[in-house]
């Protein structure tokens, strides 16, 4: 058993490549794949996306059964018997639920075929979970971390972000506008799609390129990951989507409790965000040049752009960066008195932030219903128009699926189906809205309860929760985990009001199963050097 557990360990390396040229080719190419401008931006994603996890999954299956039946290869190639390689975690197991919960909900829905492939939706059939779900245990088994993945990441997804920069100020280099009505310019961006897209991809890319600034020793990589973390930060500002400040700050706030407990994991983390708000003033000077001429900033980019706070913020978060590197070497900024204090501070922060909010929230959503409270009653008055009359969906949505027999309520209507139960609310959308359809509901929580029922919506927390829950704690032995956990809890948070798509929800399963297979210790090289 110790034998073949040691083979294991440093075996599969033609499947070991597979996975890494994938998840290369996801973070580079299918970022930027792009046929026929917006029209198609999500299509043709999805396609790719299906094709390239295909081809991924038969080749990964024919070498392993290559493997299996060559005798003559070496052992850490043929043997995956009474190994770790096939012990089932939470994680796992919550997985195939979520995939045989898909299954039967195809099987028996009245929508069959828009089931299978999600085309009265977002295209989250039960083709694109079988797809997730055979990604998931292709990479959470054969990982094996390089570091060029990461960097062509943070080189492509600043392509990204930049790109959606320039078209903020109507500066379109790759001739993507050309065509197009000015509504459609103004809500749409980049070669990943409408702003709710940018905003998720966003929430995605920036904890991806603050926690390579966090963890890399690499100088070089280093200083890309900060050039890369003030792009990612001035693309989410740009996006015009509420849902990634959701995801924004907490990410923030978990990452700072992840970093307080190791001091160098700090420093580098105030240096990072440092980084990060002073980018919002290059942004404000470009948007000067430009003579602000743009599609115009949401309430709290603008906030975050303009406000003289903005100075105290920076002027903050460099002089705590200042000191920690000054004081690096006392013993008080390293004894555990001090990473208490601090670990009690942020949480006291924390949770009166959440409590104020959520205060707010109630008192003028149920007690005060009248007061003018301008355009906070965007965010804090929950009615039928919360949300650009999310409120709506939300409330008719699950008022429609709590009447459900057993069935349905257990298997919902079909993956991805919403267009079809809310169908008889189109007239009334029309009438108080101007919308004369939806095919979501806007949250991908309630979507995934209202379409895949309560075993579709608890199996999908159970994956997300257990592998958070247990990176974390691998996280103390191995700090490499801590590059995956952040973008699934932004855009997690963020997902709270916004839309799953093939553009950008494989990468959260990516994640996943990197943080599993770190938490798997499936490679003795998935770790810092």
């Amino acid at each position: 058993m110790e034998e073949n557990t040691k083979a294991v360990k440093s075996a599969y390396n033609m499947r070991h490549s597979l996975v890494n040229y994938y998840l290369l080719i996801m973070f580079t190419f299918f970022e930027m794949f792009l046929t026929e401008q917006y029209a198609r931006a999500r299509t043709d994603k999805y396609i790719l996306y299906v094709v390239l996890t295909t081809i991924l999954f038969i080749s990964i299956v024919v070498i392993s059964i290559s493997y299996k039946l060559d005798k003559n290869a070496p052992l850490e190639q043929r043997v995956v018997e009474n190994v770790p390689f096939f012990k089932l975690s939470i994680t796992d197991i919550a997985m195939i639920v979520f995939f045989l919960g898909a299954v039967i909900c195809t099987i028996f829905s009245d929508y069959k075929l828009d089931s299978l492939t999600g085309n009265a939706g977002r295209n989250n059939g039960l083709i694109l979970i079988a797809l997730y779900t055979a990604m998931y245990f292709i990479l959470s088994r054969f990982y094996y971390f390089k570091n060029y993945i990461f960097v062509a990441f943070m080189v492509f997804g600043s392509l990204i972000s930049l790109l959606a920069i320039l078209h903020f100020f109507y500066i379109d280099p790759l001739g993507l506008f050309s065509g197009y009505a000015d509504h459609v310019i103004n809500n749409f961006g980049t070669t990943i799609g409408n702003k709710n897209t940018i905003a998720s991809y966003m929430c995605i890319f920036l904890p991806s390129a603050i926690m390579m600034f966090v963890l890399q020793k690499d100088k070089y990589v280093k200083i890309l990951s900060a050039f890369s973390i003030g792009f990612a930060y001035c693309g989410l500002l740009v996006s015009g989507s509420n849902s990634g400040y959701i995801g924004f700050a907490l990410m923030l706030f978990f990452m700072a409790l992840a970093c307080v407990r190791k001091p160098h994991l700090l420093r580098n983390f105030m240096f990072a965000i440092t980084i990060m708000f002073s980018s919002g003033l290059v942004l404000r000077l470009f948007s000067s040049i430009m003579n602000d001429k743009s599609k115009g900033f949401e309430k709290i980019g603008e906030k975050l752009i303009y406000s003289n706070l903005l100075f105290v913020i920076i002027a903050s978060c460099g002089l705590v960066t200042l000191l920690l590197y000054l004081f690096k070497d006392k013993k008080f900024v390293n004894s555990n008195a001090f990473k208490n204090v601090l670990t009690i501070i942020l949480s006291v922060i924390g949770i009166g932030v959440a409590g104020v909010v959520s205060y707010l929230f109630y008192y003028y959503s149920v007690v005060d219903t009248k007061t003018d409270i301008g355009s906070l009653s965007q965010l804090l008055r929950f009615n039928d128009a919360w949300g650009t009359h999310r409120g709506f969906m939300w409330i008719e949505g699950t008022k429609d699926f709590f009447k459900n027999d057993l069935y349905h309520l257990m298997f919902g209507s079909g993956c991805d189906t919403f267009y079809h139960v809310f169908e008889p609310h189109f007239e009334e959308l029309n009438r108080r809205f101007s919308n004369t359809s939806t095919n979501s509901i806007h949250c991908e929580y309630l979507n995934y309860l209202v379409t895949q029922g309560i075993v579709g919506l608890l199996s999908y927390l159970t994956v997300v929760i257990s592998a958070l829950v247990r990176a974390f704690k691998t996280s103390k032995n191995n700090e490499l985990i801590l590059l995956f956990i952040f973008p699934i809890i932004a855009y997690c948070a963020q997902a709270v009001v916004n839309i799953y798509t093939p553009v950008v929800t494989p990468f959260l399963f990516i994640f996943i199963a990197l943080c599993e297979a770190l938490s798997r210790n499936s490679h003795p090289m998935n770790k810092l050097s």
